[in-house]
């Protein structure tokens, strides 16, 4: 599900719980066709790698990628879903011995080099608008926000994109 415009999503801006579930529910889109529609070519999105190894278990076991992806793979990670600090990240990648996209939430902890990207790609598009959860669009304020995530993440990657904006 991609958000077309932002809506206050405060529950007393509202006269009643579906009034705010009504106004969500017009400003976003839930095909990729519909996306196309509108106007819409692309996605802002935050993207990250898988980390190649890291340490599992009470013996300190080394693993290589995750469960689903082998390391360095791309993924493209949501928005905070559940006010966790975004420790468990919604990610849309290609797993292990597969072509398709898949969709999986993960923990943070497994994914380094998190940047800023357009997205093009049709495959991943569909994804995003077939989610259940909320992704990214193309709007400046979706940037905004992207950047806001980065500063936690990557300080230096998010002061590099204010540069470029500013």
């Amino acid at each position: 599900m991609i958000e077309l415009r932002k809506v206050s999503r405060q529950i007393q801006d509202y006269p009643s719980p579906d009034a705010l579930e009504r106004a969500v529910e017009a400003v976003t889109v839930r095909t990729y066709e519909d996306y196309l529609a509108g106007g819409h070519a692309w996605a802002w999105c935050m993207v990250g790698n898988i980390v190649h190894q890291h340490t599992y278990g009470e013996n300190q076991e080394i693993r290589y990628g995750s469960k689903q992806f082998s390391g360095g793979t791309k993924v493209f990670c949501a928005p905070a879903a559940w006010g966790d600090g975004y420790e468990n990240i919604v990610v849309i990648g290609t797993p292990r011995f597969k072509r398709s996209y898949i969709e999986v939430i993960m923990r943070s902890e497994y994914i380094e080099n998190f940047r800023m990207q357009r997205i093009f790609k049709p495959a991943v598009l569909k994804r995003m608008c077939a989610s259940p959860y909320r992704w990214w669009g193309d709007l400046d304020e979706d940037r905004a926000e992207i950047i806001a995530y980065l500063e936690s993440r990557t300080p230096e990657e998010a002061k590099r994109l204010k540069g470029l904006s500013g």
